[in-house]
């Protein structure tokens, strides 16, 4: 890769796309909010994530202190869907 070349972001989550292969039933992530977005890079994680087979069941929205400043954060589940098209 060159060093002026950018990187594409890939349309699917490497590791939720390796959970739904393994044949989890449920998968859980901990998003970190971007600092500089609306939504903290929220909806592009989920949709990344779904794109894998998963389907969003549950979401929790936390603070915590993190070396003196606040720090945002998502616990997401996902339950997985049957039948879903791999991408």
């Amino acid at each position: 890769m060159g060093l002026f070349t950018r990187r594409s972001t890939p349309a699917v989550d490497k590791a939720a796309e390796k959970a739904y292969k393994r044949g989890d039933q449920v998968y859980v992530r901990t998003v970190n909010a971007l600092p500089g977005k609306p939504d903290g890079g929220l909806a592009t994680v989920i949709t990344r994530i779904e794109a894998a087979g998963w389907k969003l069941e549950n979401q929790h929205e936390d603070w915590r202190v993190d070396r003196g400043y606040r720090q945002r954060y998502w616990t997401l589940t996902f339950r997985a869907v049957p039948g879903a098209p791999q991408a």
